[in-house]
Order: C-alpha cells, then structure tokens, then sequence
C-alpha cells in the first residue's frame, strides 16, 4: 500500500517542529528578575499595608532603585541588596504596585523570612497569610518573625557577619535563645488548636533600644523572646526568661544553653546544658480534676565554680544539682503562671494531649478551652544530674599547694 504524498508532507511537518519546540524555549534569565529574600509587612493608616521586600540584584551596576517614584519608600541598598516598599489596601494591591514599579519580575522562590511590624500582628495577619499561600504559594519552610518596630526598619539592618539581615535571622534562630517557626507550624496551629494560639519569635534592633546599659551594635538583630498569638492576632510577648521557661516545659531546650545558679552572695555556679528531656503527662482524676504532669530530666557539665562548693563531696555535689532543680522549677512556674493566668492561652499544646488522651471530655470542654486551660494545674518534677566538673575536681582556691 503506497502512503499519499501529502500525509507524509505532514508528518515531516509535525516531526520538524517538535524538534523547534525542545531547549530551553520558556526560560528566564537570572537579569530578567528580581530575587525576594525576605518580605516585611507594616499596619500604615486608613487600615492600609505595607510591602517591603529584600532584593537580590545579579547585576552589580543595575541603578533601579525606585525613589522618588510616588507611593515608594527610598530603597537602601547595599552592594547588590536592594530594599524597596509599596503600600496598598491588600497585600495584594500593594504588591502590584510594587511590581509596576521595577522593571524586574518579582520572584518569590528564594524568599525565606516574613518580618511583620507589632502593629500589624496585633490586627492580625491571617489575610496576609491567606495571600502569601494562595497567590505567592509560599515555601512551608519560610520563617515568620515579629519585630518591636516596623517591619522596614528591621530589614534596613545590614549585618556584618552574614550576606544581609534574612540571613542573619535564619543563623540566629538555631541558638539557643529562640527557635524556628515556619509557614507550617503557623498554619498547623491555626488549624488544629482550639483558638488559634501559637508563638511567633520576637525580633529588634539596638536602634530602638533606649536604656544606655544595653547599647549594642545597631547593625545586628536580637531576639527578645516570643509573641503570644490567639485567634489571629497578637495578644502579648514572652521576655527571654520567660521564654527560657516555656522551652522547658515544651521540650524545646536547647543543648549549649548555659545555666548559672546562685549559691550564696557573690557565689555563682554555672554549668553547660548537654541533655534534656521534657515530658508532659495529662490527668483527670476522679473528681473531674483536669491536671498535667511535667517530667524535666537534664543533664550538664560544671563550667565554673565562682564559690566554696566542692564537686567532689557527694553531699554538696547533690546540693549544686538541688539548686538548678529549683531555678529550673521556679522560671517554669513563673512561665505557666504568666501564660495562664494572664494570657489564658494554651501555647503549651495541653489541649492536643487532652485531645489525644481524653477524647469525649475534651470535645465537651473545647467551646470553652480558655477556662479550662486556666484551671488545669501543673505538678512539676525536676531531676537534673551534672557529669563532668571539668578540668578541675576542686574549686581553685582550694586546691592545696605542694
């Protein structure tokens, strides 16, 4: 059977322009965009919003700037990073506006920090949230902080020791002094808990410190604890020790957090955290009584001994590990008290283990979860053990001479 010409023509045809259509045909070219590393979002008047967001610029002589153009912030720029801000009714008119703006496609693969202003999470910012996921379809692994400031302000910091301010934020939070919390853990609580209660990581710069006894680099962010968010919107914040408290009682504990006991006037004790091990164990007794067990086991190493205390006396090796059982059990009292009895909410995830363990009386307390969790009363045990004492057995001054 012979194939009409015709069919074949096409079937050229067809073969010749699959073959046009392989490469690279729909690329992108790294100078055709505009690299997010970082996004900040500020309250303005009239309910509006502010976008600002931390550029990458591939090329080093581009002038794109932004300023003096109606609408803008002035940008600040640092070698090849670039800040620039729009504000809009929504985030989604601010962000508009700032593409209209720059020549550049804003590109939001690399994005890994929001910033949001005190003010704004105080509103809420479940709609700038519902934004980022459904039209900037946001990494689940991009960090959110709070600043005591603006937003803005924040991302105008250039570190010394790291590539710019998103960065530094990212290093800072594998320290000891506060945790990482992403797009997902946020979204996670908002689903799951009752009332929409979770903690965000506080953020501020010595710019807005005003007592002389804290003066400090200005080019570097510090954190100063947790934000206490319920039903969307920032109700208050946790100081470092009380942060330090919430850690322990959520398992959150870093190893290498240094711990110093006071042992006597102007006698200090101070030890190298090196295990921990939280626990937390929900009741209800008999009565109807709602309760949660707390076991900290820890573990550490003597770094100093600044008092008369001898390690190698059993007796008062005991007495060094009594008192941080005690400063342990007292910042997590004051922790529990606080975020109880004055925030009333349950950051902690005791109504996760009620749920998990006490089904039915849990769904019968959940529409009033805040009055409950006010009542549930916490019995805290602490056992922690020191191994090493160092390279000295014997405080210094009493070891005897030869």
């Amino acid at each position: 059977m012979t194939i009409p010409m015709r069919y074949l023509i096409r079937a050229a045809a067809s073969i010749a322009a699959i073959a046009l259509l392989t490469g690279c045909w729909d690329r992108i070219e790294v100078n055709d965009i505009a690299i997010i590393l970082g996004a900040g979002i500020d309250q303005e008047e009239n309910n509006k919003v502010k976008l600002s967001v931390e550029i990458y610029l591939p090329a080093p002589d581009n002038n794109e700037s932004g300023g003096g153009q109606e609408g803008m912030d002035s940008g600040s720029k640092n070698g090849n990073i670039l800040v620039s801000s729009a504000i809009g009714s929504s985030m989604a008119d601010a962000m508009s506006k700032l593409q209209k703006r720059l020549s550049r496609r804003l590109y939001w693969g690399h994005n890994n920090v929001y910033v949001f202003g005190k003010e704004r999470a105080e509103r809420g910012f479940n709609d700038d949230l519902d934004f980022f996921l459904r039209y900037v379809r946001a990494r689940e692994r991009t960090n959110i902080y709070v600043t005591q400031g603006k937003a803005i302000d924040t991302m105008g910091v250039i570190p010394r020791l790291d590539q710019n301010l998103m960065e530094a934020l990212t290093e800072l939070s594998k320290t000891e002094v506060s945790i990482d919390v992403d797009l997902k853990t946020v979204m996670e609580q908002i689903v799951e808990t009752p009332e929409q209660t979770y903690t965000v990581p506080y953020i501020l710069t010595s710019a807005v410190m005003s007592e002389k006894k804290h003066l400090r680099n200005a080019n570097v962010p510090y954190f100063r604890g947790l934000t206490i968010f319920k039903k969307g919107r920032m109700i208050g914040s946790l100081d470092n020790e009380l942060t330090h408290g919430y850690f322990w009682i959520t398992n959150q504990i870093k190893a290498s957090t240094i711990l110093t006991a006071a042992v006597a006037k102007d006698e200090t004790v101070a030890v190298n955290l090196t295990a921990s091990k939280s626990k937390l164990i929900p009741k209800i007794d008999s009565s109807g009584e709602w309760r949660m067990e707390l076991i900290i086991e820890c573990e550490g190493n003597l770094i100093q001994n600044a008092s008369r205390m001898d390690y190698s006396v059993p007796e008062q090796l005991t007495e060094i590990e009594d008192l941080f059982e005690a400063m342990i059990k007292k910042n997590v009292d004051k922790s529990l008290n606080v975020i109880q009895q004055k925030y009333k909410s349950d950051i902690l995830g005791y109504s996760r283990l009620f749920r998990r363990k006490y089904p039915k009386q849990w769904a019968a307390a959940k529409p009033e979860w805040s009055e409950t969790f006010l009542r549930i009363k916490t019995d805290t045990s602490v056992n922690f053990q020191i191994r090493r004492p160092g390279a000295l057995v014997k405080q210094i001054n009493n070891i005897p001479m030869e």
